[in-house]
């Protein structure tokens, strides 16, 4: 019964995604002239596309070099197979519709260090935290510089309370994230009995593995203590989000439409809620969030914006996908391999 069931729960899902999928490009394009786009594209300023590339590619060596210290400050594990894991996992996760990067990466660690798979899960944990207090602190920042300028201009003042909403919202989700933090720091073991309170929830074989993913991240946070080594991590993640919202940057330069550079924070803010759209790689949710914000803060005519967000989603992905694909092959793997090597990890590591 449960065999014949599978397929039809596979069938149902790659249908839902899929019309997701072609709900959101048809939002994106039903009024753009294409051929007007594509005239645009092509005088695309290749210098700057290039740097566009560059400027993303180089977010994944300062998430490869934030990863090795936040695994382990003193002995961090080699950089080549931190760096395959980091892009095998983040490529993953540009292709499917899923945040694969989350369970591949620690997995494809574990199988080349010494390093255990809820452990480095754990560490990915911390990640997510550094970098979801960073966008928000970014948008927080975004929205009291431009409060005046957006709430009093007459073509952005009606779509300006979605900003303000979001603002408040971050400043809370900040605030609540910093109280969790420092409840972990300083009262460890009473978070820890909270933690394996709620592990009774889950099958028992995997209890061991949910509480070494807690002492794993309540672990990293006492890198706060190594001075040294907190700050390098500060430094990463800065020049991550420096990357990641230069990148947008440079795009719009390649096009001939420079903004400012905090434009780039809005928009990566927008576009990173549109990529939570479980759509492969983002395709749709993305583009219609770009295009949302262009149109109504920055007066892009439409077919600008569906050329801006075309090459912005280029450039955030290609060189990930790319870089990938040249490590499957310098590596002899396959698909089935990595999969294989993902879900084989994860079931052992309990």
């Amino acid at each position: 019964m449960k065999k014949t069931k599978q397929p039809w729960k596979r069938f149902l899902q790659i249908s839902a995604i899929a019309a997701l999928t072609i709900f959101f490009l048809w939002l994106f394009l039903r009024n753009a002239n294409l051929r007007e786009v594509w005239q645009i594209i092509r005088k695309t300023s290749v210098f700057w596309l290039s740097v566009a590339l560059v400027t993303n590619l180089a977010a994944l060596f300062f998430r490869t070099f934030r990863w090795r210290i936040i695994l382990d400050p003193d002995d961090p594990p080699p950089f080549y197979p931190t760096f395959f894991a980091n892009t095998v996992g983040y490529m993953l996760s540009t292709i499917l519709p899923i945040r694969a990067a989350d369970v591949a990466r620690p997995a494809l660690l574990a199988r080349r260090t010494t390093h255990r798979f809820s452990g480095a899960l754990g560490t990915v944990l911390t990640e997510r935290v550094l970098d979801l207090c960073t966008i928000l602190l970014l948008f927080v920042y975004f929205a009291a510089r431009r409060w005046n300028e957006f709430s009093h201009d007459p073509e952005t003042a009606r779509w300006f309370f979605v900003v303000k909403a979001g603002a408040i919202a971050s400043g809370v989700l900040l605030t609540a994230m910093t109280v969790l933090l420092v409840g972990v720091f300083f009262f460890r073991e009473n978070i820890r009995r909270v933690h394996a309170i709620l592990g009774r929830l889950i099958p028992h074989r995997f209890r061991e593995s949910w509480m070494h993913f807690f002492d794993s991240f309540a672990a990293t946070l006492t890198i706060a203590s190594h001075r040294s080594a907190f700050v390098k991590v500060l430094l990463c993640t800065a020049g991550i989000w420096g990357c990641l919202t230069g990148q947008f940057y440079f795009t719009v330069r390649a096009l001939d439409r420079p903004l400012p550079w905090d434009a780039s924070i809005f928009v990566t803010g927008v576009t990173t809620v549109g990529l939570a759209i479980p759509t492969p790689g983002g395709v749709g949710g993305f583009h219609k969030a770009c295009q949302l914000v262009l149109t109504r803060f920055y007066a892009f005519d439409i077919d600008l914006s569906v050329a801006t967000a075309v090459l912005f989603h280029v450039v955030g992905t290609a060189p990930v996908i790319i870089t990938g694909l040249l490590l499957f092959a310098r590596e002899g793997l396959r698909w089935r391999d990595v999969t294989r090597s993902v879900e084989t990890t994860a079931e052992t590591d309990v």
